[in-house]
């Protein structure tokens, strides 16, 4: 099928509008891997996209969606095989690429990771770009020598996606973590989640 389903917001004289639309394979860009996206997350930047935010994007009509799980249907770079698992998280995905807001994406090979075997795909978009970009920080850290021997570590935007679930991480690698937020309310919360690990 050529057409797809996608959530396109559009520019109008009055400000944006969004719905789902039925749209031609044409509106997306000529590159090398073509994906049937079976899972997206929902971010902060999609919600700043799907509202017209010309910092996060600058042309319309637009499909958000900064990360995606799905399947190859093709690869022109001989990189990955049809029906192969795979994600997408960040580079232009979603703010002016057509994002996973989609039931089709076309993507760079570069973008496109294999999907890891111990994870399901939906388990991939529940960590999702938050959980990604939190465990490549928590993988830096270790590369640099930081261990719980070293003593506390902290994690500031603690309530934030990446931060809680570098948080999480952390506690679980045996770190003290000090979860900085400026939320009191949360406190209790941060607290099980150090806890709960």
């Amino acid at each position: 099928m050529t057409e797809f389903l996608a959530y396109r917001v559009e520019e109008k004289e009055e400000g944006y509008s969004a719905d789902w639309q039925r749209v031609e394979e044409s509106v997306l860009p000529e590159n090398d891997v073509l994906i049937e996206v079976v899972y997206s997350s929902i971010n902060y930047k999609d919600a700043l996209s799907a509202s017209g935010n010309k910092g996060v994007t600058r042309n319309f009509p637009h499909t958000p969606g900064i990360d995606v799980a799905g399947r190859v249907l093709e690869d022109k770079s001989g990189k990955f095989q049809a029906g192969q698992e795979v994600v997408l998280f960040g580079y232009d995905l979603g703010m002016n690429t057509c994002g996973g807001y989609g039931q089709k994406v076309r993507v760079p090979a570069e973008w496109v990771l294999e999907k890891p075997e111990d994870l399901t795909l939906a388990q991939s978009m529940a960590w999702g770009t938050a959980g990604f970009t939190a465990a490549l920080s928590v993988e830096k850290l270790l590369r640099s020598g930081v261990e719980p021997a070293k003593g506390p570590i902290a994690v500031t935007g603690a309530t934030g996606g990446v931060g809680s679930v570098a948080v999480a991480l952390l506690a679980k690698l045996g770190f003290e973590v000090v979860a900085v937020t400026g939320k009191p309310e949360v406190a209790e919360w941060l607290k099980k989640l150090v806890l709960r690990t």
